[in-house]
């Protein structure tokens, strides 16, 4: 093909486009009003971070545990002294992101799952949730349909949860969206505070089922250095209990807590109108391109005089 003859093309196809271009802009005009609709119909999302650390552990536990036979008697005890951060941070996003801390946050607070499955709109002036009336009854906490189950909310509950962590740093990072700015904030204070009390009394539970074990032991062996260890062990045990129980903040420490956002984080209606209009446009010009190539009726160019 000579350049003559792609010129003479560019030349045919922008007296197509030109002789259609009623039918581009009505196209163009009919999804730039539909996407404005849509954009408009949409709720906003409000975003809730908060970034945390972990609890910087004690160097006693491994110190305890380096004397004679407490390598052994440690495994014995169900003591893992071979946790490090890394572990840590995989055992807290991977609760986190567990089904059944949904479904325990879901026994905890009862307004969780109504908020994840029956949220219709937010009312900005009384700061609350609109509920949809056919799904949920929120002045008498009444599912007016099927309760949807823990497994239905953590589809949702999945979608608007975030977690990133920074293993170089031991930092944790949540971010939770809803189209309530104080829910949001709300549920996300909720899962740290759960996550962390979770944790919590498993370790005293471990360390409750250790110190049984080792009281029972020490009495049955005569070696002073086994009996030894065998304190260090407890002694290391009282300690995790006593962390336990008075520290505010058990694994993890609140570097900035979550707070009610001011401003939607989507949708960007401006995009949606402008990728509205852009896709009208060009499915415009296909349409009229595609009329010529396969007519049922071919639009005449009109003759050069």
């Amino acid at each position: 093909m000579t350049y003559q003859d792609n010129k003479i093309d560019l030349k045919e196809l922008f007296d197509l486009l030109w002789e259609g271009r009623k039918l581009i802009i009505l196209i163009t005009s009919v999804f730039a009003l539909c996407s404005i609709v849509l954009a408009l119909s949409l709720n906003n999302y409000y975003k809730s971070q908060a970034t945390l650390s972990l609890v910087t552990s004690s160097s006693g536990d491994r110190s305890a545990l380096s004397g004679l036979g407490g390598l052994g008697l440690a495994s014995l005890a169900g003591i893992n002294i071979s946790s490090t951060n890394a572990s840590k941070l995989a055992l807290i996003t991977n609760t986190i992101n567990s089904r059944a801390f949904l479904k325990h946050l879901m026994s905890v607070d009862e307004n969780v799952l109504p908020s994840l499955t029956a949220a219709a709109s937010y009312d900005s002036e009384s700061k609350k949730l609109v509920f949809d009336s056919d799904v949920y009854d929120a002045a008498n906490n009444k599912w007016l349909e099927t309760q949807p189950s823990y497994l239905q909310a953590y589809r949702i509950y999945m979608q608007q949860l975030t977690v990133n962590y920074a293993q170089q740093h031991d930092i944790i990072m949540l971010s939770v969206e809803h189209i309530s700015p104080v829910f949001a904030q709300e549920f996300l204070d909720l899962i740290i505070r759960e996550v962390d009390n979770l944790l919590r009394q498993k370790d005293l539970q471990r360390s409750s089922d250790a110190l049984a074990y080792l009281t029972s032991e020490i009495s049955k062996t005569s070696l002073v250095a086994m009996k030894s260890s065998m304190n260090q062990l407890i002694q290391s045990q009282l300690e995790t209990q006593m962390m336990a129980n008075i520290s505010t903040n058990y694994v993890l420490n609140i570097i900035e807590p979550p707070f009610i956002p001011e401003k939607k984080f989507k949708p960007s209606r401006s995009l949606i109108s402008s990728l509205g209009v852009m896709l009208g446009f060009v499915l415009g010009i296909l349409w009229i391109m595609m009329r010529h190539h396969f007519p049922l009726n071919p639009i005449k160019l009109t003759p050069e005089p």
